[in-house]
């Protein structure tokens, strides 16, 4: 075990010594102080009975208060491939639709192929496991698995009142976009020789690697982007005709694809050129797929949103330290009081992230962040599970100093009530259990 490795693990548990803060696991005193789960610890502060989904869910009444009449919640993660994460996702999703009325479900993955899961979930056909490989690797879990099999069997159970589940991001699709453009111009009789098609074979094959071995080349870009903008050119212009040739149903899924690939096209474009670029266009074309796709396939339902903090966060621009415009900034302010989010965060968290070529990990993460909230709300909860509200009292949390600015996982130097509107915080979180890879500690 290298010396970095041995830091890594044991900082944590140092920090909070040293800071004064380590005291007795409340479970290890046979009770709560200040009340157990389900009853506020504090104004806005509840503690949790844990991750499992199997536990009993009365602790998870006050997401009512949080989550009041939104329709969309952003359910974040520290970081990818930490099974308690998922397990905790999985358990708030499963109170969301016993209790709230919440039937959709949406993923941090390719919108195309999460149809494939979404496939499993209303039939049954086949295995879980099976099903979610159209996921990306890091979501391919034990954890996932029992989700996608919960969803299953709900659907089972009540065929006339379904969760559907569905994907909102724009990554890797090149080819499937590309071709269902094509066929949609031929429909409207454009001819082959048309110079949008050229530009779209420049388009072609840019998706091969999530991380390309060279830039994007801008004698590539170019023509691509240019064939895209004429596309929506036409599309902006002639909304009406087009809708009346085919229809407004084949129109939006269209445009789906269209901005699909824009937002695609341009995130690979600027990965390695720009941080800020890269991010704002991928962020942007999910925060477009997230809306569009439920709008066309159930309007009405309440739906819960599964992606990264930073994904999911609230007011993100280039003026804070998160740098970029992120689908969460796009959804609070295109929707308001419709879009409720959730930071997930953890004071002791694993990762199994083994994909050759992306960077990732087998150990222990920590954020190195100045002021990590996991600490105070480790010292608060005296090891529990905890959810807090950010905008519990005078509009922030009241274990927090007013204005006072946070670490969350690796977001820094945050008015945290600013950017979300609650935590679910876990004092450990373990590595999920993956099914694409072999477990991390046999890598050892």
């Amino acid at each position: 075990m290298t010396v970095l490795r041995v830091l890594r693990l044991t900082l944590p548990v140092l920090v909070l010594f040293l800071s004064g803060l380590a005291q007795p696991a409340a479970a290890a005193e046979g009770g709560y102080p200040g009340g157990g789960p389900g009853y506020p610890l504090e104004p806005g502060v509840w503690r949790l009975h844990g991750f499992s989904p199997s536990l009993p869910t009365d602790d998870l009444e006050p997401l009512r208060r949080v989550i009041a009449n939104a329709r969309f919640v952003g359910l974040g993660e520290s970081i990818h491939t930490s099974g308690g994460y998922y397990q905790m996702k999985d358990r708030v999703v499963r109170f969301l639709v016993q209790n709230m009325g919440f039937r959709a479900f949406g993923i941090e993955g390719p919108w195309r192929r999460t149809d494939l899961v979404n496939a499993y979930v209303q039939t049954c056909e086949g295995t879980p496991q099976e099903a979610q490989k159209p996921l990306f690797q890091i979501f391919q879990s034990a954890e996932v698995e029992a989700m996608l099999q919960w969803m299953c069997d709900w659907n089972r159970a009540h065929p006339e009142d379904r969760i559907q589940l569905y994907g909102f991001d724009v990554q890797f699709q090149t080819a499937q976009d590309i071709q269902a453009l094509r066929a949609f111009l031929q429909r409207l009789g454009v001819g082959a020789d048309d110079p949008r098609f050229a530009g779209f074979r420049a388009c072609d094959g840019m998706d091969e690697t999530f991380i390309p071995d060279r830039p994007y080349p801008e004698a590539s870009y170019q023509p691509c982007k240019e064939a895209l903008a004429a596309v929506a050119s036409l599309f902006d212009s002639q909304e009406r005709e087009i809708v009346e040739r085919t229809s407004e149903e084949d129109f939006a899924w269209a445009r789906i694809a269209l901005v699909s690939q824009q937002a695609w096209q341009e995130q690979i474009f600027y990965l390695g050129r720009s941080f800020r670029l890269s991010n704002d266009a991928r962020d942007r074309g999910m925060a477009y797929v997230a809306q569009a796709i439920h709008s066309l396939r159930f309007p009405h339902a309440r739906t819960a949103l599964w992606a990264h903090n930073s994904h999911i966060v609230k007011g993100a621009d280039v003026s804070t330290s998160l740098r970029f415009h992120s689908m969460g900034t796009i959804l609070d302010a295109q929707l308001g009081l419709q879009y409720t989010n959730f930071a997930l965060a953890s004071f002791r968290t694993s990762i199994d992230w083994f994909i050759e070529g992306v960077p990732g990990g087998c150990d222990s993460f920590l954020p190195f962040v100045p002021r990590p909230v996991e600490t105070y709300l480790m010292n608060r909860g005296q090891g529990s599970a905890l959810l807090a509200d950010l905008r519990a009292q005078g509009g922030h949390a009241p274990f927090l100093e007013e204005g006072g600015r946070y670490g969350i996982g690796d977001l820094r130097n945050l008015i945290l009530g600013n950017h979300f509107d609650a935590i679910l915080f876990l004092p450990d979180s373990p590595g999920m259990t993956p099914l694409a890879w072999v477990s991390c500690p046999l890598h050892d």
